[in-house]
C-alpha cells in the first residue's frame, strides 16, 4: 500500500532564490537608482539649458549695449562739428553784416560831406549872383548921377535935369525890380538844386544796403541712449520634486506589496513553492 505524498520542499537554491526580501530588494534598489539618477540628469540638462540662456542673454544684453554707446559717441562727434560749424558761421555772418554798416556809414559820411560842398557852391554862386547884381545896379547909379552931373557942368538946368534924372530914375527902378525877379528865381533854382543834392544824398547812401545775417539752425544733440529694456530669460522649471518623491513613494509602495505577496501563507508564495496547490 502507497503512502501519500508528503509536502513539498523546496531545495536550499530555489529557496535562496525565492526568497522575497532579496527579490524585492533587488528590484526596489534598481528601481530607487533608476529614479535618482533619471531626476539627477534632468535637473542637470535643465540647469545647463538655464545657464546657456542666462549667457547668451546677458552676451546679447552687453553686446546691445556697447553698440548703443559707440553709435551715441559717433552722433556725438558729429554733433561737435556741426555746432562748431555753425558757430564760424555765424561770426562770419555777424562779421559781414558789421563791415557792410561800417561800410554804409563811410559812404553816407562821404555823401553828406559831398553835399555839404555842394550846398557852399549854390551859397557861393548865389551871392556871387546876388553881388554882381548889386554891383551893376549900383553902377548904372552911379553912371546915372555922374551924366546928371556933367549936363549940370555944361550949363544944363531945369526941365532937362529934371527929365534926365526922372529917366534915370525909372531905368533905375527898372532894372532893381527886375533884380527881385531875378532874385526869386535866382533863391527857387538854389532850392531846387539844394533838394536834388540831397535826394542825390540819400541815393548814394541807400544803395549799401545793411546785411542781415542768415538764420542758421542749431544742430540737435543726441540723446545719452537710454537703458536697454529687456526681460531675462524664464528660467525653465527642472524636473517636479513632488512628482520625484510620488515616484519613490509608488515604487516603495509596489516593492512591499509584490513582498507581501511574496511572504510565507501568502497566495503567491504558495503557487511560488507548491505549483501542483
Amino acid at each position: 500500500m502507497s503512502q501519500a505524498p508528503g509536502p513539498i520542499t523546496p531545495s536550499a537554491g530555489s529557496f535562496l532564490t525565492s526568497l522575497p526580501s532579496v527579490m524585492e530588494a533587488a528590484q526596489f534598489v534598481g528601481q530607487i537608482a533608476n529614479q535618482i539618477t533619471a531626476f539627477e540628469v534632468a535637473g542637470a540638462e535643465t540647469s545647463r539649458k538655464n545657464a546657456v540662456a542666462r549667457t547668451q542673454y546677458w552676451r546679447k544684453y552687453g553686446a546691445t549695449s556697447r553698440q548703443n554707446y559707440r553709435d551715441y559717441e559717433k552722433q556725438l562727434r558729429s554733433w561737435y562739428r556741426e555746432a562748431s560749424y555753425v558757430e564760424e558761421m555765424r561770426q562770419y555772418q555777424q562779421q559781414l553784416a558789421e563791415q557792410r554798416a561800417e561800410y554804409k556809414g563811410e559812404v553816407a559820411a562821404a555823401a553828406t560831406q559831398q553835399f555839404g560842398k555842394r550846398m557852399a557852391e549854390l551859397e557861393a554862386r548865389f551871392y556871387e549872383e546876388e553881388a554882381k547884381d548889386e554891383i551893376e545896379i549900383q553902377n548904372l547909379q552911379l553912371q546915372s548921377f555922374a551924366k546928371a552931373s556933367r549936363k549940370v557942368a555944361s550949363g544944363q538946368v531945369g526941365r532937362t535935369v529934371t527929365a534926365l534924372q526922372n529917366q534915370y530914375n525909372q531905368q533905375y527902378l527898372s532894372n532893381l525890380s527886375n533884380r527881385q525877379i531875378t532874385r526869386k528865381f535866382r533863391i527857387a533854382d538854389k532850392l531846387v538844386a539844394g533838394e536834388a543834392a540831397d535826394v542825390a544824398r540819400q541815393n548814394q547812401i541807400s544803395q549799401v544796403q545793411y546785411y542781415t545775417p542768415q538764420p542758421i539752425a542749431d544742430p540737435i544733440k543726441p540723446m545719452a541712449p537710454l537703458p536697454i529694456e529687456a526681460v531675462p530669460p524664464t528660467p525653465e522649471q527642472g524636473p517636479s520634486k513632488s512628482a520625484f518623491v510620488i515616484g519613490l513613494a509608488e515604487t516603495a509602495l509596489d516593492t512591499a506589496m509584490a513582498y507581501k505577496d511574496m511572504l510565507p501563507g501568502s497566495p503567491e508564495r504558495t503557487k511560488l513553492t507548491n505549483p501542483n496547490a
